[in-house]
């Protein structure tokens, strides 16, 4: 019975920090989200805007695991990530 208690303990626990990690993870979504927004419109336009920096190719946005948007080159097919897309990654791919 005490195992049982105890079983049941740990999955509400988990159940806990799953819910608060897939809520910090929606919150880096938005703030990540924000901050493409903000660079698109700053830099749109420009001849360096979604240029590929190793071969000069066009870069596309392409969902990776569904977690992030990152640009990808249709050249070299590099993958480059803005500000913050990384760390959202990383945090992603250790909690689920």
């Amino acid at each position: 019975m005490r195992d049982d208690m105890r079983q049941q303990g740990y999955s509400k626990e988990d159940e806990y920090f799953f819910k608060k990690d897939k809520e910090l993870l929606a919150k880096m979504r938005e703030a990540a989200d924000a901050r493409k927004k903000h660079a698109e419109e700053e830099h749109r336009g420009k001849p360096y805007w979604m240029v590929c920096p190793k071969c000069g190719h066009a870069l596309e946005e392409q969902s990776l695991q569904g977690v992030v948007r990152v640009d990808r080159c249709s050249g070299c097919n590099g993958i480059y990530f803005d500000d913050g897309e990384l760390e959202l990654f990383v945090k992603s791919s250790k909690g689920m």
